[in-house]
């Protein structure tokens, strides 16, 4: 017969492989299901291609703490490939009242981390672009998006391997047969409580450089 206290050792393990996650994971998760459903439903289905697509580049900086919360440097540095396509028409109608161009891009990435941690990682993530209507030579733009990560960083708390990808960044395109783009981006990576209790994140400083 089982003792009280194997009993109660047992009663734990069961409500701890229960536990439910918080309000803030599952908002978390709902806003990233819900952010790739909207971009399936509203892309157009008649465009057969990107209306733009080349090579990206991003080299980044992460000030932040590792694990034991002793302050370390680390330089990120990816390459990948950037497809951009037009948006859906009833997004460009709304958006043109206020002359702004709308328009989506997908971005897979691989690359590295160097410093006091040396680390793999890649990445695909899906961006929204907003830029004011009317410019040519130079526009500037405003993207954002969240996608998935994989990083082998270990001693950072990530608590997994496998990360939220939130980006946010500004930027100007400019040139005529090619059109370049010059931005600075910040990232965000952690995986809202869903995979490990120890989830402290990871914030880096990204400058972006792509063709389209």
């Amino acid at each position: 017969m089982a003792s009280a206290a194997n009993v109660t050792e047992h009663g734990r393990i069961c409500e701890s492989a229960v536990r439910p996650l918080s309000t803030r994971s599952l908002a978390r998760f709902a806003s990233l299901a819900l952010a790739w459903i909207a971009l399936v439903a509203l892309s157009p289905p008649a465009v057969a291609g990107p209306i733009g697509s080349g090579p990206a580049a991003i080299l980044g900086y992460s000030g932040d703490a590792d694990g034991a919360h002793d302050p370390s440097d680390l330089v990120l540095a990816s390459v990948g490939w950037r497809w951009r396509f037009d948006g859906a028409d009833c997004i460009d109608d709304f958006l043109a009242r206020g002359h702004i161009d709308f328009s989506w891009a997908v971005e897979p990435l691989v690359g590295g981390l160097f410093g006091d941690a040396t680390a793999f990682e890649t990445s695909v993530v899906p961006y929204v672009r907003l830029a004011p209507l009317g410019w040519e030579n130079v526009v500037p733009y405003f993207e954002g998006g969240i996608g998935l990560a994989y990083i082998t960083l270990h001693n950072y708390g990530l608590g997994s391997p496998v990360e939220f990808s939130d980006n946010a960044g500004i930027g100007v395109t400019f040139g005529s047969a090619h059109r370049w783009s010059i931005g600075y981006r910040f990232r965000h990576l952690s995986h809202a409580g869903l995979f490990d209790d120890r989830n402290d994140g990871l914030n880096a400083h990204f400058l972006t450089l792509s063709v389209e």
